[in-house]
């Protein structure tokens, strides 16, 4: 992976934290439409193992939460 693309990614993750806190229980469709991205799974993914967001099911919605810090 390039410095660039390396760069991308962090940004893409840095931003897309930033939307579920300020939005606490944002889908997942809303995340990708503030983004202008059709896909950010992977990425919501990463947010999630590094123990930053959570996902939680509402009924058949799924929705993303901070973490506490």
């Amino acid at each position: 992976m390039t410095g660039k693309q390396q760069h991308s990614r962090e940004q893409l993750m840095a931003e897309m934290l930033s939307i579920i806190r300020e939005n606490p229980g944002i889908r997942p469709s809303e995340i990708n439409r503030i983004l202008g991205r059709p896909h950010t799974a992977h990425y919501r993914n990463l947010l999630i193992q590094e123990g930053l967001v959570r996902k939680e099911r509402d009924g058949a919605k799924v929705r993303y939460y901070p973490e506490a810090i």
